[in-house]
């Protein structure tokens, strides 16, 4: 896209008519550590971009864009698909922006490639490993078997092969356990697939291919182990408005290796119908997901003043804060930060066995946290 062309905006943004400062393209990759044609293909693709252009159409940001492109960034970072990220940002005016900013994401400041984002992977892989790889890293002979799936995932996506996609995911979960898989294979390839797109190499086609076939193959480990399933469900949510929601099923995927029963409710599920779904059937264990940074306090909170009986929630994602304020002493808060603690906190949690579960313990907050 040539600096001469106009870029749509979207959502509930507040404008000013004369941005404050104005930067160009190439002075926002550099200050961000973003590829300016990352910039232009956010901006041509989503809106996400400068609000003004010069007399003579170049594009120029001001320092709200800046920060909006900051979250994107961070977002992205995160694992999270550029399309959902940038669809919750369309959902934000400039000050709900910059709380994100300074809540739940790094703090604000120049992020380079050759830095590294914090917390940048929490459920979505094993504890301390990013998934961020960059396409040039192609894996050498020799090099390990989950490199080489890696590899062939993007290679089967980039050509639009569902079949072969199938095939590979298929194999990757007969010769790894769901976690290993997931952290090891699944979430690098999927980031390289959303680095690729994200850069303009390929469509926003192949990034869809590549999840909804893992959509597919990881429903199916679920619906093998179903005859194994006992107990009461484990309810599996998303936060309010939190659309990302493949490590969710993930986990159902492997809570069902373990013979635990799941609830699945999906993405964007409002809080008053988990509240709502969560009196009806009384659960043991709630898992919520947030991918997008949360505020301390939000209205699931005091929806979980019906709770009148004992409840283990688990949240898990990048998203929450330090400090969770709820108050009702039926419930316990616990937090995770992999794919290994999760599976041994809801196994747990539900009275099941936990054998083989991952060994890392997430950490434990009291029914008075805040």
């Amino acid at each position: 896209m040539s600096d001469e062309e106009p870029a749509p905006h979207r959502g509930p943004r507040r404008r000013n008519s004369v941005p404050e400062l104005a930067w160009p393209v190439g002075a926002v990759a550099e200050r961000l550590g973003v590829s300016a044609s990352t910039l232009r293909s956010w901006d041509r693709r989503h809106g996400i971009g400068p609000t003004s252009r010069t007399d003579g159409r170049h594009r120029r940001y001001s320092e709200s864009d800046i920060r909006r492109v900051m979250l994107m960034a961070r977002l992205t970072a995160h694992g999270i698909p550029a399309q959902a990220a940038a669809a919750a940002l369309d959902e934000m005016d400039d000050e709900a922006v910059a709380e994100r900013l300074q809540g739940g994401a790094p703090a604000p400041g120049p992020m380079r490639n050759d830095a590294e984002p914090a917390s940048p992977t929490s459920l979505m892989s094993g504890a301390g490993r990013s998934m961020r790889t960059h396409p040039s890293q192609v894996p050498a002979d020799g090099a390990p078997p989950q490199a080489r799936m890696v590899e062939s995932i993007v290679s089967a996506a980039t050509a639009l092969d569902g079949q072969g996609l199938s095939a590979i995911y298929r194999q990757s979960l007969r010769q790894h356990a769901v976690g290993d898989a997931w952290s090891d294979i699944f979430v690098p390839a999927l980031s390289r697939i959303g680095e690729l797109w994200a850069d303009g190499e390929v469509g926003i086609e192949v990034e869809h291919l590549a999840s909804e076939m893992l959509q597919t193959e990881l429903r199916g480990v679920s619906r093998a182990n179903r005859l194994r399933l006992v107990g009461p469900p484990v309810v599996l949510a998303n936060a309010d408005n939190e659309m990302h929601h493949l490590p969710l099923l993930a986990l159902e995927a492997g809570l069902a290796g373990h013979s635990v029963a799941t609830l699945f409710l999906g993405p964007r599920l409002p809080t008053e119908s988990l509240v709502d779904a969560l009196v009806q059937t009384k659960p043991r264990v709630l898992f919520l997901w947030a991918s997008l940074a949360r505020r301390h306090w939000e209205p699931l909170w005091d929806g979980l003043q019906t709770v009148d009986w004992p409840l283990t929630v688990v949240i898990g994602g990048p998203g929450w804060p330090e400090h969770v304020a709820h108050h009702n002493p039926y419930v316990t808060l616990d937090r995770v930060a992999d794919f290994s603690s999760a599976l041994r906190v809801l196994v747990a949690a539900n009275g099941a066995d936990t054998d083989g579960v991952g060994i890392v313990q997430g950490d434990r907050q009291g029914p008075d946290a805040t």
